[in-house]
């Protein structure tokens, strides 16, 4: 992976000197367009805008920064700018000049026009200098999306599984490797780790986000040194954009009832505050299946968030807290949760969690492209759990800085900054005390070369100090080149670490009967990345756009935890790589729109994921190598009937060995494969919408999840060794008002 990773950049220099050119025989600069509001002059970067010599038919248009790049050219030294809805500006450039800036008026001779159109699903953002996918507001609707760990299922680059039968926890997956490995981020803060790690994809709801990114292989530099397989950030809802009122109520046949209100007002026209609650719950037991144990977890949860922005010409700020409670049952359908669990003789499961999270993020605007941003977050994390006979508890105290300095001259741009990491753990586990602390004080630069629109390189490195683990150096590599209209290429290649934690990375501890036995000290996890992706746009005709997007990413990890399930079905056993563990996923994915109102998504992915286990390179476990996906949404001329339907197709997976046990407790080599479907009709009614759905109306459900279930506290007692669904068809309605 070093000589990967030594050609790649060999290649990033190489490229951009083919494309490079004297600095006289060009110029460059950004287009930008004055807004003026009650009491104050807003100016925005203009993507799309003309530019082009006067006189002549040489031209370009600016990006979504609103930069330009133009040849010089002997017919003419007037540049001209223009932009729908303002006045054109002409300059004239003289050689060896760069840097230039238009800054349009509104022109007021235009009528105003209200232009009313609906996003995609799904987006791949072409000008991103990462390969990014983004799912938008109207995405998150084609589903029950009732909270972020339900967002991805008409997604191929995201799984989301179930972690274990009793408490229902979600987890993800990218690139055929635990979700841990992938940095998930609300704006930019990491809030989104720690001992919230299994339980944190259901604690946003859906009706919160206003888009997810999803970034493959390792992301920039300046978010830290944790984005091994990629990145998702998830954007809430803004308080200057959000709705005065809104609403969403949700009810599925398995007693689930979720409500969601958020509210926002503008208090001047710089400030502006949202409001945002949501209420989960569900303590209906069933058992369809007849094993003892609800099929579903017995939830209770309230969130409420408040969130403030500030936002003047050259200075932004925003800030909120959030507050959380979450009460999560599970177990036999006759435990009784009103007495202390020992007092009962059938097995039970209770996790409760307090959370209160605090955010902050500032930026100011300097002259000449220069810009400082500063981001604070941290919690307080309290929980209780009991899994059986088996106690659990865990306090956390964490904070986070990041401070950013941007100097953007044109085609160069610099970003630097140092970061702050301080986490306080304390867990307790069967009696006996875990504690950590971890400082991590951190610095990073990089720097960006952008010469034209076509053509972007970025190479960044970060040194974090850690407490524990000491120095951490962090290399990364971007390039992005388009080679026509219609054809994009990434590459990119990387270094990742992550901190092993035993509790929070590792369900089977609490969820089955398993001894933990941990072989030595634990090291840092370390890996390299490299990723080639290709996007290439078509048509069917007019009004009917394609995308075809297909890449290819590696991973292999330097040093790596080894969580052993096969060696001794009664233990888990923790211990450092000792030889080869690598990733290899190779996905395709078509999207199209095959008539007016009528999109469709077809996928394919492969991972080939393994892992050295006892000086043994096996398949991971528990880890599908294929999956297709297929993604109708049609909607009608008047857009008041949409009809989305998403069909998955999971293939095979190894199951961890089961071969000491008794007979009757053995599980086989695989797994079988799988589909589900989902379908949801939507009926909308001005600002009302109404939706009914289904969700795995296959019906296919995994038999015998829960291994030992007639004998909960036996050494042979097992609810992690999840591979499909744990509950049949479920049918959902739900209304809305935005």
């Amino acid at each position: 992976m070093k000589k990967i990773f030594f050609l790649f950049m060999l290649g990033a220099i190489m490229v951009p000197a083919l494309f490079a050119q004297k600095m006289d025989t060009w110029t460059c600069g950004h287009v930008y367009g004055i807004e003026f509001r009650t009491d104050q002059q807003d100016t925005i970067p203009l993507v799309h805008a003309n530019v082009y010599w006067a006189q002549t038919t040489l031209g370009s248009v600016t990006d979504e920064d609103g930069f330009f790049r133009l040849d010089l050219t002997p017919e003419s030294r007037r540049l001209v700018a223009g932009f729908v809805g303002y006045k054109s500006d002409t300059l004239t450039v003289q050689p060896g000049t760069h840097g230039l800036a238009f800054f349009l008026l509104p022109d007021k001779r235009h009528e105003e026009m209200d232009i009313k159109a609906q996003r995609p699903n799904t987006l791949h953002l072409q000008e991103a200098k990462i390969n990014t996918q983004s799912i938008t507001q109207q995405g998150l609707r084609t589903l029950a999306c009732c909270n972020l760990a339900e967002s991805f299922e008409n997604n191929i680059s995201v799984d989301v599984e179930q972690s274990d039968a009793v408490s229902g926890a979600k987890r993800i997956k990218m690139l055929g490797l635990a979700g841990f490995y992938t940095q998930i981020l609300v704006e930019k803060n990491p809030l989104m780790r720690g001992l919230i790690s299994p339980f944190g994809l259901e604690y946003i709801p859906g009706f919160w986000i206003d888009a997810i990114d999803i970034s493959k292989g390792t992301a920039s530099v300046a978010t830290g040194y944790e984005s091994i397989t990629g990145q998702i950030n998830v954007e809430l809802i803004k308080p200057e954009k959000g709705a005065p009122l809104a609403v969403n109520a949700f009810q599925n046949s398995m007693g689930r009832s979720e409500l969601t209100v958020t509210g926002a007002t503008r208090l001047s026209p710089k400030l502006s505050t949202m409001l945002l609650t949501y209420a989960s719950y569900n303590r209906k037991r069933w058992d369809d299946d007849g094993d003892t144990f609800i099929d579903m977890p017995l939830v209770s949860h309230l969130s409420l968030m408040n969130r403030w922005r500030y936002h003047g010409q050259d200075h932004d700020g925003q800030i909120g807290f959030k507050i959380l409670r979450d009460t999560r049952d599970g177990g036999q359908t006759d435990f009784d949760f009103g007495r202390p669990h020992t007092g009962n003789t059938a097995y039970g499961s209770r996790n409760r969690i307090h959370r209160y999270e605090f955010f902050s993020k500032a930026g100011t605007l300097f002259g000449n492209g220069n810009s400082i941003g500063l981001i604070l977050s941290g919690f307080i994390h309290r929980q209780e759990a009991f899994w059986g006979q088996k106690n659990y508890a865990g306090d956390e105290n964490s904070l986070y800085a990041n401070l950013v300095y941007e100097k953007n001259a044109g085609v160069h741009l610099l970003s630097s900054g140092l970061s702050y990491t301080l986490d306080q753990r304390d867990e307790t586990y069967l009696e006996s005390l875990y504690i950590t602390r971890e400082r991590v004080p951190g610095i990073f630069a990089e720097y960006t070369w952008k010469p034209n629109g076509r053509l972007s390189a970025m190479a960044g490195f970060r040194y974090d100090r850690h407490n524990l683990f000491g120095p951490l150096y962090t290399p990364r590599m971007h390039l992005r080149f388009q080679a026509d209209a219609l054809t994009t290429l990434r590459l990119s290649a990387g270094k990742g670490y992550r901190v092993p934690h035993y509790f929070m990375d590792n369900p089977a501890i609490l969820a089955s009967s398993r001894q933990l036995t941990i072989r030595e000290a634990l090291d840092v996890e370390e890996a390299w990345n490299a990723g080639l992706q290709v996007t290439r746009d078509f048509s069917l005709g007019p009004e009917r756009p394609g995308t075809v997007v297909a890449d290819l990413y590696r991973t292999e990890f330097v040093r790596q935890v080894v969580v052993d399930l096969d060696q001794d079905p009664h233990k888990i056993l923790l211990y450092n790589l000792d030889g080869r563990s690598y990733s290899n996923s190779a996905q395709i994915e078509v999207s199209a729109t095959a008539m007016r109102g009528l999109d469709l998504t077809l996928a394919y992915r492969f991972n080939d994921v393994r892992m050295t286990y006892g000086g043994l390179l096996q398949d991971l476990p528990l880890n599908p190598r294929h999956k297709g996906l297929a993604v109708l949404s049609w909607s009608l001329p008047n857009r008041k009937w949409q009809f989305d339907v998403t069909a998955q197709y999971n293939g095979r997976t190894r199951l961890p060995d089961t071969a000491l046990n008794p007979a009757p407790y053995r599980l086989g080599g695989n797994s079988p494969a799988f589909a589900q479907l989902f379908a949801q009709i939507t009926r909308r009614l001005g600002e009302i919408e109404v939706y009914v759905g289904g969700e795995n109306l296959t019906g296919f459900r995994q038999e015998q999840p829960i291994l030992g279930w007639n004998d909960p506290f036996s050494p042979w007692f097992d609810s992690s060794m999840i591979w499909g669904p744990t509950a049949g068809r479920r049918f959902y309605m739900g209304i809305r008002l935005n």
